[in-house]
């Protein structure tokens, strides 16, 4: 278990300068809404970072319906405060109070009694500031740079966290190091080979027809603990592969990457790797892989730890990009699930949407998929 490194956040800038970690790339043409809520020590905490295109929010049409879905997402967390921060290269556009209109009213409806009034601000290429006339705010905004160089951006960079620069660069790119990628693939044949002599000593059908569904006294006609010690040892493998921090070094060798790839491939152990991230339970894969601890962490209603995740997904990411062209389905698979648990729904699409290229009808994938796609939230989210 580890504990979420603290980032706080004095100014408006600073929760500005938050959104692009959050989302994992910059937006543009976006409405972003950011959930906050009390602790019970009386500490204000970001929750749900929600974003939708502006074309979609501002629409005659469409408006009023879209704003109504982003508002349902952010009033399942009941927050104590929200925040709207409208992307856009042309902030005097009248466009945009049809926006916040369509917000604010869906924000009544889902949050009544208790909705809080909107101050929206903006960010263009040129600046950001309030975007109603103010006394805090110069006429053309404040400079960009404040908001790289806030302490929360230069906290977020500390901790390794990265945002692309548009949508489209959240896919995984293949490592160009063809020494690094010899070496993966290599790894992984080898450890491939290794698993199916395993799965060979481990296979045959059941002594007890049912075997498989649990019936009294049946049992598999072969010994099954070679293959139940190979997935323990790949979990350790992981476990000792998270990165633990930015910087050189940080990442694993190719050949841990290169063996994670076939980890990743075996769903038994994919989906401990899962609902260990999502438990925060870093260090501690072996303990998943037992199915009923697995279904009762992908129901878990725990908000992900942001450190947790965020080494996850690195690590992840890095064992797609040394993966065989058309081969990463797996490792791509699991970290659109992870993203998509992590509040990261645009880098979940695309990651998705990138496995099912390389392994059509990858399950996982898919799952994220529909869910994005019928603006399904984590448990997490829907949980006040």
């Amino acid at each position: 278990m580890t504990t979420t490194e603290i980032i706080r956040l004095s100014q408006p800038r600073d929760l500005i300068a938050l959104i692009p970690y959050r989302l994992g790339f910059h937006p543009a043409e976006s409405a972003v809404l950011v959930a906050v809520s009390l602790t019970p020590d009386g500490r204000k905490e970001v929750g749900l970072v929600a974003r939708m295109d502006l074309a979609d929010l501002g629409g005659p049409l469409s408006g009023a319906a879209a704003a109504a879905v982003l508002a349902g997402h952010v009033a399942a967390q009941e927050p104590d405060d929200l925040h709207l921060v409208l992307y856009t290269g042309e902030p005097e556009d009248d466009r945009l109070h049809d926006v916040v209109d369509n917000l604010a009213d869906a924000l009544d409806e889902a949050l009544w009694p208790l909705a809080p009034d909107l101050d929206p601000w903006w960010v263009g290429p040129r600046g950001w500031g309030h975007l109603d006339p103010c006394s805090c705010c110069p006429p053309l905004g404040h400079p960009l740079d404040l908001l790289s160089a806030s302490p929360a951006a230069v906290a977020m960079v500390t901790a390794g966290c990265a945002a692309a620069e548009d949508r489209s660069q959240l896919a995984v790119v293949r490592s160009r190091d063809g020494d690094a990628l010899a070496t993966a693939y290599a790894a992984a044949e080898a450890e491939r080979e290794r698993l199916q002599i395993v799965r060979r000593a481990c296979g045959g059908a059941p002594l007890v027809r049912g075997a498989a569904f649990g019936v009294p006294g049946a049992r598999p006609a072969r010994d099954q603990e070679p293959l139940l010690r190979w997935r323990e040892e790949a979990a350790r493998l992981w476990d000792a592969a998270v990165v633990t921090g930015p910087g050189p070094g940080s990442r694993p060798a190719p050949d841990v990457l290169g063996r994670l790839l076939v980890v990743l491939g075996d769903k038994v152990v994919r989906d401990a790797v899962v609902a260990a991230t999502m438990e925060a339970a870093e260090g501690c894969t072996a303990d998943f892989l037992d199915p009923d601890t697995v279904v009762r962490a992908f129901e878990t209603e725990l908000t992900p730890d942001p450190a947790v995740v965020g080494r996850a997904t690195t690590l992840a990411h890095a064992v797609a990009a040394h993966a065989e062209p058309g081969g990463g389905g797996a490792a791509l698979g699991a970290l659109a699930y992870l993203a998509w648990w992590g509040n990261e729904g645009a880098r979940a699409d695309v990651v998705a949407r990138q496995a099912l290229q390389e392994e059509p009808g990858h399950r996982l994938a898919e799952l994220v998929v529909a869910a994005l796609e019928a603006g399904m939230p984590p448990t997490w989210v829907r949980t006040p």
